[in-house]
């Protein structure tokens, strides 16, 4: 059957469809590589890689500087709008509005503060409520609204991938079955640990004297934690080594109480033990040159320290320490401070120990001044005023690492300041304090004096930051000159010195000049934070100058303690005996300032130091990659620099920086409980994910094809680098280099140069 060629033309044609094409709004790399495009012109994925950015022509971008510029303004009109509100009473009515908009500089000053954005930060999950206050690095991170999301992501597909990584405690440390295996460390006093049947099992652990000797010697030479003494018992302890130490523990009398114990072990009581294995165990971490109490793989030293730690905690229980009694707030000092050196990272558990300590202290009435009491001896006042402002220095510390207003403020104690004293001229039989030493005189209780001080300006500090009533610009002025004052006060030998001018001086000495410069730029760092992108009501008077160059200069001097510390701790250095100090919490203020030079370099901000600025990240993102093996808190510093770093130089990474910090991060071997899902890769930088985020790429971008993956397992088949082009395929080799075991991966691969094949301009 034929049809009509008419018929067929008569025929309704069908109706077109309405289906319009889909412009294509991601640029053309991110297409193909199936990336979220965030549109701009170029792109952040492209920028990253240093590639071109190419759009459709339908396709529709945003100018990244256009939009950045407005980004700007509207940042501008909303801190100007902000600090407006805040400057109108509820009572003041609109007429009122253009008055307030141009006042006068004594009336702005004494206006009070907008403090909306000091909330803090507050992070929730199934298991876990975490607040810290707008100080902390961490909310000044998550103010930074492109690091937040990206770390953000990155808890979440953590949390995903191993939803249930926990590894149980550590079992019997002292026992016959201790695993060797990296175990997360809890505080034993609260959650409990392996009881002691009786006090004479708590003794067997002791070891022989000659080790004992040795112990003791180091917790009083080394430790800047107790008042030294010069003791006949301990030929080898000299004065050059003990004059910068905190006194908490009276050497002359703790001496004739050790004699003593050897004699008759029976005649100590059980707290007077917990002492004794808290200086055995702190001396342990003292001598921890190498990192090895921090490692994955827990060494002979590790379980030294476990089990005298267990002892500690054993001696506490057994003593019922929350009755108070002789040695016994001593012991718990000594215990928080051994929980708290033994983690990279700030750990909640300390800060719940501090509490125990701080509530103890009061209980045992160290908030008060000893003349109070007359039934209090000289020397024991004086003891309890060195060992009142130690836990001044704890609280202070603690509290700050965990972003939360500290347990003790100024108008909760009278505890006066211990005199500037050594422990000779303290005995048991005097009825009357001698008068106090020359500051200029370097004694036992120099150090702690010199810390009180600077504690006491910082409480003011932590107190004005954290209280939720507003103040005015002229309170926040009178706090800086109280911090100024005593970093004024600070007595001729612990002024700051240059590491060149200190080559005749003790570690310890130059430790605690460091460590008070320190404090101080943590102080104006918190004080000045603020006012770091507030703008003045008035155009032609900057109000707020002073406080942002103090803040911008306080976190470059943090920056550059930072990197003295790490030049200094190293083998050979001169502070190579007091790389145990460098725990978590001077690592708090170097990521504080760390995240506070972040945020100028990423508003873009115009500060006449940029390029010291610049210079001061990349060197604190290369020891920030060297510690990334053990804290978590360093890779995300490491990572932060690199984002900002990244967009400030423009398209092209810093290949040069990238290299050096991969060739200086350590390389570990993972343990087989922690394989999981990884095969027989043996990868120990948590998989793909570390190089995917050294390269700044999504989740997921580096799969188990990529490159360096199967540089790692030694796999011959081919494979393409991931972002390469089609035109960047690489065959696989069968040569040597192509078939590299993880223990000599360094050696063979420079991973810049798979960065470098990732740049689609090379």
């Amino acid at each position: 059957m034929t049809t009509d060629p008419g018929e067929i033309a008569q025929r309704p044609r069908p109706i077109a469809s309405r289906r319009r094409d889909k412009p294509q709004l991601s640029c053309n790399l991110c297409r193909r590589r199936k990336l979220r495009c965030d549109r701009k012109k170029p792109c952040f994925n492209c920028s990253t890689r240093g590639q071109s950015c190419v759009y459709a022509e339908n396709s529709t971008m945003v100018s990244a500087s256009t939009e950045s510029s407005n980004d700007a303004t509207l940042q501008d009109r909303l801190s100007y709008l902000e600090r407006l509100v805040m400057t109108i009473s509820p009572e003041q009515s609109l007429n009122k509005l253009n008055e307030s908009a141009h006042p006068t500089r004594n009336a702005a000053i004494d206006k009070p503060i907008d403090d909306s954005s000091e909330t803090g930060s507050l992070r929730t999950g199934a298991a876990d409520h975490q607040y810290v206050s707008g100080d902390h690095w961490a909310a000044i991170l998550d103010s930074i609204a492109d690091l937040r999301d990206h770390f953000n992501r990155e808890e979440q597909f953590r949390a995903v991938e191993s939803p249930g990584s926990a590894v149980g405690p550590i079992q019997d440390v002292g026992g016959n079955a201790a695993s060797r295996s990296f175990h997360p460390r809890r505080a034993l006093l609260l959650y409990g640990c392996k009881p002691a049947r009786c006090r004479e099992e708590i003794l067997s652990a002791l070891p022989p004297k000659s080790t004992v000797d040795r112990y003791v010697s180091r917790y009083f030479n080394h430790l800047d934690l107790v008042a030294s003494c010069e003791c006949p018992l301990f030929p080898w302890i000299t004065s050059p080594l003990i004059v910068a130490s905190k006194a908490s523990v009276h050497g002359p009398t703790f001496i004739q109480d050790y004699e003593a114990f050897w004699a008759n072990t029976s005649s100590a009581s059980i707290m007077w033990i917990g002492l004794l294995y808290s200086m055995i165990c702190l001396a342990l971490i003292a001598s921890d040159t190498n990192g090895s109490v921090l490692s994955r793989e827990l060494t002979d030293h590790d379980l030294d320290i476990e089990a005298y730690r267990e002892k500690v905690v054993q001696c506490l229980i057994m003593g019922e320490y929350t009755n108070g009694g002789t040695h016994t707030l001593e012991t718990f000092m000594n215990y928080v401070y051994i929980e708290f050196r033994i983690h990279e990272d700030a750990e909640k558990d300390v800060w719940f120990l501090l509490g125990i300590e701080v509530n103890l202290a009061k209980r045992m009435g160290y908030h008060r001044d000893p003349k109070h009491f007359p039934g209090i001896t000289p020397l024991e006042g004086e003891m309890r005023r060195r060992v009142w402002a130690t836990v001044l220095l704890g609280d202070s510390l603690i509290s700050g690492q965990m972003g939360m207003p500290r347990m003790i403020t100024s108008d909760q104690f009278d505890t006066e300041e211990p005199r500037n004293l050594n422990d000779s001229d303290l005995e048991e039989a005097i009825t009357e304090l001698p008068p106090p030493r020359p500051e200029t005189e370097h004694t036992t209780a120099l150090g702690i004096i010199a810390r009180r001080r600077i504690l006491i300006a910082l409480g003011a500090v932590s107190d004005l930051t954290s209280s939720l009533k507003p103040s005015g610009y002229t309170e926040y002025m009178r706090v800086d000159k109280i911090l100024n004052d005593a970093k004024g006060s600070i007595p001729p030998p612990l002024q700051p010195k240059s590491m060149a001018s200190s080559v005749t001086d003790s570690p310890q000495t130059i430790m605690a000049r460091l460590f008070l410069s320190h404090i101080y730029c943590k102080g104006q760092i918190m004080l000045h934070r603020r006012f770091l992108f507030t703008e003045s009501l008035s155009p032609s008077n900057d109000l707020f100058a002073y406080s942002r160059e103090a803040c911008v200069n306080a976190a470059l001097e943090t920056l550059r303690i930072q990197k003295i510390l790490n030049e200094e701790t190293r083998p050979g250095g001169q502070l190579h005996i007091m790389q145990w100090r460098v725990g978590s919490l001077m690592n708090h203020h170097f990521l504080t300032a760390t995240m506070i030079l972040c945020s100028v370099v990423h508003r873009k901000r115009p500060v006449d130091r940029d390029e010291e600025i610049m210079e001061a990240l990349r060197s604190s993102r290369a020891i920030w990659m060297t510690k990334s093996q053990h804290s978590k808190e360093a890779k995300k510093a490491a990572q932060a620099i690199s984002i900002v770093l990244a967009r400030a130089g423009g398209p092209r990474f810093d290949m040069e920086l990238m290299s050096r910090s991969m060739e200086e991060m350590p390389m570990e071997t993972t343990s087989s409980h922690e394989k999981g899902d990884l095969g027989e890769t043996g990868m120990g930088w948590d998989d793909d994910r570390w190089l995917e985020e050294a390269l700044h790429l999504r989740t997921g971008e580096i799969r188990g094809e990529c490159a360096l993956h199967h540089t790692l397992t030694g796999c011959t088949t081919d494979f393409s680098v991931v972002g390469a082009s089609e035109d960047h395929l690489i065959p696989g080799q069968n040569d040597a280099s192509m078939r590299l075991g993880l223990e000599n991966f360094q050696e063979g691969v420079n991973i810049a140069d798979w960065i470098l094949l990732n740049d689609g301009n090379t």
